[in-house]
């Protein structure tokens, strides 16, 4: 049986598509005493096996172009055997190197079962599979779910005895593609769109590298285009967040966040700008249950005052997420298609690099049964923090992670490290942390825990115009030199009457047809530029120079335009228009990046086809594998 992708496989499509894609491998494991025999946990894994769909599921290109899931009956399922008996760390050091073998998507299949015995004289059941098919919260469910069932069949219950109705994701696929799913995305976009419309069009006015770079040495990337990791790991902000939110009655994961934007508002040019995307996993909640990769993302604003504290900012984040949660639709086509066309309509590119996650369970982690009391004050262990530098992840963001483990909370940063100017990573998890420890808890000497945080300054080279639109004048009038037509370009900015200033360019080209209205549409095209903004006014002089030929084709365009006119509607192929602006859609972008790969083509990312980049740029991108 074939189906299209839910909103949820395309986004873990499109999140985890890449050269390295078929290594992003989760684990669970289970531990069980030598009175329940292999047969009776073998049995329940063909249990869970039948009742959840997406472990019987591959992917391929279907006929029409569009990736889509095959699922697979019923049938026997292949558990692997290791006749080793396994200390501890010699299953740890198993599970680090079966994560590293590659999962073939296509072919399958997906899930991987293995059981061993251990010194303790019980035995453990491991499963791998692609972060494709298992979120968090499904995690937690098939472990719940197959714990459940090994119990029922040692106590000669039927396997399915107090078990929900499994979700598939054809059930999601019903939902989504229904009333019920256009009016959820109906509400999101009516959400969404305003608060595209009033925030600035980036919360960071400067040159920022969007390339990944290479690296220079064994763990290190130098450049201004280093990306960060910072990480914090501390015992006892565990259990003091978890006791904040029993007094305040606010969750956790909205006490960090509100802590977040306390600490950002002081680092960030233009607070104005900070939207969050935050990310949920909405698999295994409700009467029934499901194991997918199923999440959700929605779009808030938390409103702070500068002076405020974290109890204020806390509720305010809460009351943002509240709102965001009820006009949330599945997956991120919204918060994709409605950047896209505001930006188109603000003449500015939007940039919202905020990501938020708050992971309260484990995934691949080992949860054992835990002490739920806190640790005595007077000796836990001290918070510890980590930086470090990567490569290889393009792209402007900046997400933080938040897990609770056991007896331990993590939050990790992601940032480009321009983003933080003068102040370090290190410099914003202990301002973070001093502020959500509280007075007197965490050996802050200022009375304000974040003093120590310095604002960055804009760019010199970057102005404000109306409209909240920040712009770099001379990246604009580079990129308009670079249309083919435009012989010279230049820019000025002019008061627009009310304080505020607008942009005005003045062009030469070869080209007599060209007007300020063909110019300002193919200006479209250039809003990926760091900077550039479509100018308000616009002033074309034909110049004496013979016009310019068309762009010449190419092998890359050719092979661009076979797969991409087969997921466009018919007849709206322009080499000089974008995908989305063709009449694409986000559903049909894994179709066109594994089309690519089978012609032998690679260089994109989802990312690239669903900018604002003429097909003809895009082409310039791409490579022969």
């Amino acid at each position: 049986m074939c189906v299209p992708f839910t909103s949820g496989q395309l986004s873990a499509w499109l999140l985890f598509y890449g050269p390295s894609s078929d290594r992003l491998t989760r684990w669970e494991r289970w531990t069980f005493p030598e009175e329940v025999s292999r047969e009776t946990v073998v049995e329940a894994v063909r249990h869970v096996t039948s009742c959840h769909e997406v472990l019987r599921t591959t992917v391929r290109v279907g006929a029409d172009g569009l990736m889509e899931q095959r699922i697979r009956p019923v049938g026997p399922v292949d558990v692997e055997h290791r006749d080793q008996v396994f200390a501890e760390d010699e299953i740890i050091q198993l599970i680090r190197e079966l994560v590293k073998e590659p999962i073939a998507m296509a072919e399958g299949p997906l899930p991987r079962w293995i059981t061993g015995r251990t010194d303790t004289g019980g035995f453990f059941l491991l499963l791998l599979l692609h972060h494709f098919v298992l979120g968090s919260r499904g995690g937690k469910t098939l472990r719940d779910e197959l714990m459940q069932v090994v119990n029922n069949l040692s106590r000669g219950l039927p396997a399915a005895s107090g078990l929900p109705e499994a979700k598939n994701p054809r059930d999601f696929l019903a939902e989504e593609s229904g009333g019920r799913g256009e009016r959820a995305r109906e509400r999101a976009r009516r959400f969404t769109r305003p608060l595209l419309r009033e925030i600035s069009s980036t919360p960071f006015p400067m040159d920022l590298c969007e390339e990944a770079l290479p690296s220079e040495g064994e763990g290190e990337v130098s450049g201004p285009g280093r990306r960060m990791l910072g990480e914090l790991y501390s015992t006892r902000l565990r259990w003091r967040l978890e006791k904040l939110s029993e007094e305040w009655r606010i969750p956790v994961s909205a006490i960090v966040l509100g802590g977040l934007c306390l600490a950002l508002q002081r680092v960030v040019p233009d607070k104005d700008a900070m939207v969050w995307q935050v990310f949920s996993d909405a698999a295994g909640t409700g009467a029934k249950s499901s194991v997918g990769y199923q999440p959700m993302i929605s779009v808030l604003r938390v409103n702070v005052p500068d002076e405020g504290d974290l109890y204020s900012a806390a509720r305010g984040s809460w009351k943002a997420m509240l709102g965001s949660l009820r006009a949330q639709a599945p997956g991120e086509t919204v918060p994709v298609e409605e950047n896209f066309l505001v930006s188109r309509e603000r003449g500015v590119k939007l940039v919202t690099p905020f990501l938020y996650n708050y992971v309260a369970h484990g995934g691949g982690v080992v949860w054992e049964q835990e002490d739920g009391t806190c640790p005595d004050d007077a000796s836990p262990k001290p918070d510890k923090i980590e930086v470090s530098y990567f490569d290889n992840f393009p792209g402007i963001f900046f997400t933080c992670y938040v897990r609770r483990l056991p007896g331990l909370l993590q939050i990790s940063l992601y940032l480009h490290e321009r983003m933080l100017g003068e102040n370090s990573p290190h410099d914003l998890l202990r301002s973070l942390a001093d502020l959500l420890h509280g007075p007197g808890t965490s050996g802050a000497v200022h009375s304000d825990p974040l003093a120590s945080l310095r604002r960055v300054e804009p760019q010199e080279d970057w102005l404000l115009l109306s409209g909240g639109r920040w712009v770099k004048p001379s990246a604009v009038g580079e990129a308009l030199a670079s249309l083919n037509g435009i012989v010279e370009a230049s820019t000025e900015i002019i008061e627009d009457g009310a304080g505020g200033k607008r942009l005005l360019a003045r062009v030469r080209t070869t080209d007599a047809s060209l007007d300020p209205g063909s110019l300002r549409e193919r200006c479209h095209g250039l809003l990926d530029t760091a900077g550039f903004v479509v100018p308000d006014l616009i002033d074309v002089t034909c110049g004496d120079l013979p016009p310019d030929g068309p762009p010449p084709s190419s092998a890359a365009l050719d092979a661009l335009r076979k797969v991409v006119t087969r997921a466009l509607p018919s007849g709206t192929w322009d080499a000089q228009r974008c995908y989305l602006a063709s009449g694409g859609e986000l559903a049909t972008v894994p179709g066109v990046l594994e089309g690519l790969k089978t012609s032998g083509w690679e260089g994109l990312s989802w990312k690239d086809i669903c900018s604002h980049r003429p097909f003809s740029e895009l082409a310039a991108s791409m490579r022969r594998i």
